[in-house]
């Protein structure tokens, strides 16, 4: 009689192996919440200092002229929400203002997207990024320095300056999509005699996500987002977010804000522009 094998000696681990094997894999993978922080759905008491952390801009866009910053908050949660009565909320939300070289002028962004900047002249240049509560009041801040090249590498995404596009530029639709348009209104009077400029639009026959490149020509319905330029600046940040233009600090007196409906590479499809007049006492 042929001798049976006991098969059940390959399964058999001990209970100290087993242990060992647990423990190895939650210390390989982190939790959500380690990585995302606390939930947005329960209070928190006692939450620690809001941070922001901001990286490089990446190397690649760079030399193509092109600035690409990445960052992300800690103990804090971006939402465009904004006021006094947020500030109880808990956890903390708030927004980040951007500025270029030291402008006097910020604008807000509660997207967490990427900071994209188009059309900035060769040379030195250096971007703000400040944490902010709900009401505007600065928690945490960096300083992103670096160099656009005198001779940018050609690139097929690169985007025309604000001053080398002032009409609408039109692109082929896709199939039987009508043509896609940007609608803007006039900004918010109450917070514009506070020196703040807040500009809702919306786009037609267009979507506006936080995708990009060349590939993304050919999705369908089609995908943008925009580029806002203040006062003929050679330069234009891209928003992807879809939430109201807000702009802080601009002197007083006359500017005007060009928002162009771009698609996924960049290439204009729509435009309008706000002009507005910003009172002598220019607070907010």
């Amino acid at each position: 009689m042929p001798r049976r094998v006991n098969q059940s000696r390959s399964w058999c681990v001990s209970a100290p192996v087993i242990v060992a094997c647990l423990v190895a894999a939650s210390a390989a993978a982190q939790t959500a919440t380690e990585v995302l922080g606390a939930p947005a759905v329960e209070p928190l008491q006692n939450e620690p200092p809001a941070k922001i952390v901001i990286d490089p801009p990446l190397p690649e866009s760079l030399s193509h002229g092109r600035v690409v910053i990445q960052y992300r908050t800690e103990n804090l949660h971006l939402a465009p929400v904004f006021g006094p009565a947020a500030l109880a909320v808990s956890p903390r939300i708030g927004h980040v203002h951007l500025s270029v070289d030291d402008a006097s002028w910020v604008w807000a962004d509660a997207s967490g997207e990427p900071v994209i900047l188009n059309g900035l002249p060769p040379g030195p240049h250096k971007v703000r990024i400040q944490l902010e509560t709900a009401n505007h009041q600065l928690l945490d801040q960096g300083t992103v320095k670096f160099t656009v090249p005198k001779a940018p590498v050609p690139e097929s995404a690169a985007a025309p300056t604000a001053g080398e596009m002032r009409g609408a530029a039109a692109v082929q639709p896709l199939g039987n999509e009508p043509p896609a348009k940007i609608v803007i209104d006039s900004p918010h009077p109450e917070p514009l005699s506070r020196g703040v400029v807040f500009a809702q639009y919306r786009a037609e026959n267009l979507q506006i996500v936080p995708v990009f490149g060349p590939a993304a020509l050919a999705v369908s319905p089609r995908v943008g987002h925009i580029h806002v330029t203040v006062d003929d600046a050679p330069w234009h940040w891209a928003d992807a977010s879809g939430e109201p233009v807000i702009i802080m600090g601009l002197p007083p007196g006359r500017h005007k804000i060009l928002i162009q409906l771009v698609n996924a590479n960049h290439k204009p499809i729509d435009q309008g522009t706000i002009e507005v007049t910003l009172p002598p006492a220019n607070t907010h």
